[in-house]
């Protein structure tokens, strides 16, 4: 294959769109050693490629910058001026040795202590008073057999 029929393959033109294989890089490497014009015929490929990318370029419209600066503008007046005083809160709490309880929790521990001793000196009680009725009993059952016979 001559020098021309080579360039007019399209391998240059390939080879600066980077389309080209690892092995069709070697080659063309290979072939601008040897043939140092094929060098100038790249350079020359990625200058067209190069003016026709900027020949062809579309513009934007010119009251897009108009828009987007006002937008900037809008949303600088929005906000707003940081105060120079200022309170600062910490948000980090202090490492505290005690516990905070709120009240309302405080006030339903206090009733069930009490509904507790409550419930306790009512069971107690009952059972004393249990005891002494089954005492009773068995005693009026023992005399009421013994008053049988």
């Amino acid at each position: 294959m001559n020098l021309e029929q080579y360039i007019s393959s399209g391998i240059i033109e390939s080879y600066v769109l980077g389309l080209i294989s690892d092995e069709e890089s070697a080659e063309l490497a290979m072939m601008c050693q040897k043939y140092p014009e094929l060098q100038t015929e790249i350079d020359m490929v990625e200058r067209r490629f190069e003016r026709l990318a900027f020949d062809e370029i579309i513009h934007p419209p010119m009251e897009l910058k108009d828009r987007v600066l006002e937008n900037i503008n809008r949303s600088r007046e929005k906000e707003p001026e940081p105060l120079p005083n200022y309170t600062f809160i910490n948000i980090q709490p202090k490492q505290a040795s005690t516990i905070s309880v709120h009240v309302a929790w405080r006030l339903i521990f206090i009733l069930l202590v009490i509904i507790a001793q409550v419930a306790i000196f009512l069971a107690i009680f009952y059972y004393l008073k249990y005891s002494q009725l089954q005492k009773n009993t068995d005693g009026k059952i023992v005399h009421h057999i013994a008053q049988a016979y």
